[in-house]
């Protein structure tokens, strides 16, 4: 029954609300429609409120006029327009008799419905609208609501209603929140007084039900099943494409692997060969520039650097001790290669130019 009663109100409240926003909407309208002097025209009619009495019966006084625009409008006798007179000013005027002049002009004679013939015929221009309806009850409310008294009740008081309504809206939801908490305070305060015998169970679900506990814990163990049915440990089939693949491309790695490995060995001896062959010719290389250093006191680069011992200047033989001395037993070019682990070659050592070092050394490249 309450919600029935607020829903009814609810509605009621829109209404009001939907109907003084109504009245303030034409109220402001209507000031602005016709604040100025000239006739207002809205939607090709013209609003011209006829505040004399001379156009009865046709049209009574204080009426409110609408009039929509001549244009092309063809007129006859009898038609009631807007137009403006000889004279200059506009007036509501009925069209009592046309006349064609001798220039191929027509004459339009405008009267009232009180007096005709006094008023100068007028041309087709100044004929603007053409009156179509007429109503005195719009005219009253058009007066009544762009005079002081009908601003003051039609726009100042809908306005002003309608913000209370707004505060008292906005005061009476603050107060059911209010009355909302009080409610669930109460209800928790005569929950905890009353007896635990006589307690009732509240009406939503409680955040803790030992009662759902052992379903929940049913539900649990079912979905904890099923992903381990799901998700356990499967055996493998080799012959799947998918197994297939993996094992053709697992041989095809540790072959590649493999080539990478013998081409690295390969590349290491074939380093290491290197090596031992340049050490081979640097040791080699070693005795022949120790045995011309020793002879001549520096290394010849050339043949003319080779000194030339004259017969005057030939320093005397040294004396022999009579013990016999190694020298004299093994050649000293060989002792000292013996002592370098290296190889003696007499051929270099025998050598007495530069040329013939040079080529005594190509002999032994070729040979290796």
């Amino acid at each position: 029954m309450s919600k029935t009663k607020k829903k009814g109100g609810s509605i009621f409240s829109v209404l009001i609300v939907f109907i003084l926003l109504l009245l303030v909407a034409a109220t402001v309208g209507l000031n602005v429609i016709f604040s100025g002097d000239r006739v207002p025209m809205v939607g090709g009619y013209y609003l011209y409120l006829q505040e004399n009495a001379d156009m009865e019966p046709d049209i009574e006084e204080n009426s409110f006029v609408l009039a929509k625009e001549a244009g092309q409008t063809a007129l006859q006798k009898g038609s009631k327009v807007l137009c403006y007179l000889n004279d200059g000013n506009m007036a509501l005027r009925v069209i009592y008799n046309i006349e064609v002049n001798e220039d191929g002009s027509t004459s339009y004679f405008p009267g009232t419905a009180v007096e005709q013939g006094e008023e100068l015929a007028i041309e087709r221009g100044n004929i603007f609208a053409v009156c179509t309806w007429y109503s005195k009850e719009l005219y009253t409310v058009v007066k009544f609501a762009t005079s002081v008294m009908g601003l003051f009740a039609l726009l100042v008081v809908p306005c002003i209603i309608l913000i209370i309504m707004l505060l008292v809206k906005i005061a009476k939801s603050s107060r059911e929140e209010i009355d909302d908490e009080e409610f669930m305070f109460e209800d928790e305060e005569d929950y905890e007084d009353t007896p635990k015998k006589r307690r009732r169970r509240p009406a939503q679900d409680p955040l803790f039900d030992p009662e759902r506990v052992n379903i929940e814990d049913e539900s649990l163990e079912k979905k904890k099943a099923s992903i381990q049915e799901h998700f356990s440990e499967k055996p493998v089939n080799e012959d799947s494409p998918y197994q297939k693949a993996v094992q053709e491309r697992t041989m095809k790695f540790k072959r590649i692997e493999q080539e990478d490995i013998e081409r690295a060995k390969r590349e290491e001896a074939e380093r290491a060969a290197a090596q031992a062959s340049q050490q081979t010719s640097e040791v080699a290389a070693e005795p022949v520039q120790e045995t011309a250093t020793e002879q001549t006191g520096y290394l010849p680069t050339h043949s003319s650097d080779v000194p030339v011992i004259h017969a005057d200047e030939a320093e005397p033989a040294p004396v022999r001790p009579a013990t016999p001395n190694i020298d004299d037993i093994i050649n000293p070019g060989e002792l000292r290669a013996a002592k370098a682990g290296a190889k003696y070659n007499p051929e270099i050592s025998g050598t007495g130019s530069i040329d013939d070092l040079i080529a005594a050394l190509e002999n032994e490249k070729k040979k290796l």
